[in-house]
């Protein structure tokens, strides 16, 4: 078994090697570009509008839900149904689009 110390120090080695190897990336690309080493690990990025506006009607529906007695159970009151079919709608479409990539 390792000694404590050398571990930390292994560690502390591979961290600056990937900060190096970062580095030397960054110096030649935009941020835009995607990092192959990245990609191979890592599906494409979602959409973050469509991901924001899923968070975004996923929070003010349950603000909603949280202060409107109508909508804690299952008929929804006037204002909270458009918010309810907001979110659901969203989630739909994000979780469908995660599936197909």
């Amino acid at each position: 078994m390792a000694h404590p110390v050398a571990l930390a120090l292994l560690a502390a080695a591979a961290t600056a090697a990937a900060t190096a190897a970062a580095s030397a990336w960054d110096a030649g690309h935009t941020i835009a570009d995607i990092h192959p080493r990245t990609a191979e690990r890592h599906p494409p990025p979602m959409a973050d509008d469509l991901h924001t506006r899923y968070m975004d009607a996923a929070a003010t529906w349950r603000a909603h839900q949280a202060n409107c007695t109508a909508c804690q159970s299952s008929p929804r009151c006037e204002a909270g149904a458009p918010l309810f079919e907001r979110f659901a709608r969203l989630q739909d479409a994000y979780l469908t689009r995660r599936r197909s990539t």
